[in-house]
């Protein structure tokens, strides 16, 4: 299932959704600054998959942050630029990106363990994003997280849409 916001213009065909240009990630150390990403760029147009494919520690989940406005402290953007849908979010404040992520744009990250909180059911954490960002109802919510996890072959979603992250396998 897939949804497309109203507010998320549609590119002009041809135009990517998502534009990665020379992405630099930093982070200050007691000892000089380490450069996490390097010049990371890429295009993804609408109808695309990328794959991002290297060793641990190559910065695959630290790109996915960067897109999304996750890095953690003091991680920080220190050169390129992102654009989502021709609009430029890297430099976007804190609150307005945090009402493009979950609507526009999001991550799936790689370890469900330390990606979904531990203390709540895996249907909550799904349906609180929704409504978040959809304004539905608990109903609608609950069918519509149900309906994911029935599109990624969770069996028997509707009744582990109830479970917690450590009951699902890796």
């Amino acid at each position: 299932m897939t949804d497309t916001p109203a507010e998320l213009p549609t590119p002009p065909r041809g135009d990517a959704l998502l534009q990665v240009r020379n992405l630099r990630v930093e982070f200050p150390t007691r000892r000089g600054t380490l450069v996490a990403l390097d010049d990371v760029s890429f295009d993804i147009h609408p109808g695309e998959v990328l794959g991002v494919v290297g060793e641990s520690g190559a910065g695959k989940s630290m790109t996915g942050a960067a897109i999304i406005g996750l890095l953690e402290p003091p991680g920080r953007i220190a050169g390129g630029e992102i654009r989502l849908a021709g609009r430029r979010i890297d430099n976007l404040p804190y609150e307005e990106l945090r009402r493009i992520r979950g609507r526009q744009i999001g991550a799936i990250f790689q370890d469900p363990l330390t990606t979904l909180n531990p203390l709540y059911t895996v249907g909550h954490q799904l349906t609180e994003t929704m409504q978040a960002h959809l304004k539905l109802s608990d109903a609608a919510a609950r069918k519509r997280a149900i309906g994911w996890l029935e599109t990624v072959g969770i069996p028997a979603a509707a009744r582990r849409i109830d479970a917690y992250p450590h009951e699902f396998s890796g």
